[in-house]
């Protein structure tokens, strides 16, 4: 009998030895549907290996994902630099930017496949605007945005007016470009009221008014951006997207109009794991060992 006990109290103690290390697994949080979350799970496509050490969780926004990490509920989050920067401007005594390259990327426009000629209408504003200097000024425009702890934009943002879409109409599909959106990706996109504010929004008002068009704005899920274009005259994506060989089987890419993107650590501000990391493989190293 006391062996029949003994054997029971062995399987109890493995249970809840194996049920402790389950739960104090490493967990990462990003931005749903984001590179960063395709970073840490790991994607063929955009050849990630990931980290099967690690748990990623996945967040609505980068805001709510520093708000888990200063609750304990994270260990870390990655997202993208410059929505790291401006959630360090809301937290600076909080948490810290490992500033170091974890990816790089471009980011481009989501184009109708059948539609080449809007491609290359595109692909010559993006050039005209970054040789005048017009790109540069719209990224300044939003370099002073003020956030709340769960990422919502509260203020820098004053002076702009925001955008406001028209009405889907079937029946004037030839003279609206409609574009898909997911506006919860701050500087680039965000509402404001009932209006649209940010960088992708600013140049799709610019291309529509250039091509003499009525502009639409629809808000979905980050995850249908894409997916969208070609269906229900949705004819352009815009969504701070980076370029993957998975997102070209659905829509053409406009060139880059940004090239300076990549992910990035975030961290509490009293952590010192990656204080003497200078390169992404030192930073790698210290993930792979958690």
């Amino acid at each position: 009998m006391k062996k029949i006990l003994a054997l029971i109290l062995a399987a109890v103690m493995l249970t809840l030895t194996f049920t402790s290390c389950a739960g104090s697994k490493t967990k990462i949080g990003v931005q749903s549907g984001t590179t960063g979350e395709f970073y840490v799970k790991g994607n063929a496509d955009m050849e990630l290996p990931g980290y099967s050490n690690i748990e990623c969780k996945a967040f609505d926004n980068g805001g709510l994902a520093v708000k888990a990490l200063l609750d304990g509920q994270i260990d870390y989050v990655v997202i993208d630099n410059e929505p790291a920067k401006q959630l360090l401007a809301k937290n600076p005594d909080d948490i810290k930017i490992i500033d170091i390259a974890l990816t790089t990327e471009q980011y481009a426009y989501g184009v109708d496949k059948n539609q080449p000629e809007l491609l290359e209408d595109v692909n010559e504003i993006i050039a005209e605007i970054k040789e005048n200097g017009t790109l540069k000024a719209i990224f300044d425009k939003y370099a002073a945005l003020e956030y709340d702890d769960e990422g919502n934009v509260i203020g820098g943002d004053e002076a702009i007016e925001g955008i406001a879409s028209a009405s889907k109409n079937a029946s004037k599909a030839a003279q609206q470009l409609v574009v898909s959106t997911n506006a919860a990706f701050a500087p680039y996109e965000y509402k404001k009221g009932d209006k649209f504010v940010g960088i992708d929004m600013e140049i799709a008002k610019l291309i529509a008014d250039e091509l003499g068009l009525e502009l639409v704005i629809e808000d979905m899920a980050f995850e249908s951006v894409v997916t969208s274009v070609g269906k229900n005259n949705v004819d352009i994506a815009m969504a701070g997207l980076s370029v993957t060989a998975t997102r070209k089987q659905s829509v053409n890419f406009s060139d880059a109009y940004y090239e300076g993107a990549y992910q990035v650590l975030i961290v509490k501000k009293d952590n010192t794991e990656f204080d003497k990391c200078t390169t992404k493989e030192d930073v790698e190293k210290i993930l792979k060992t958690k």
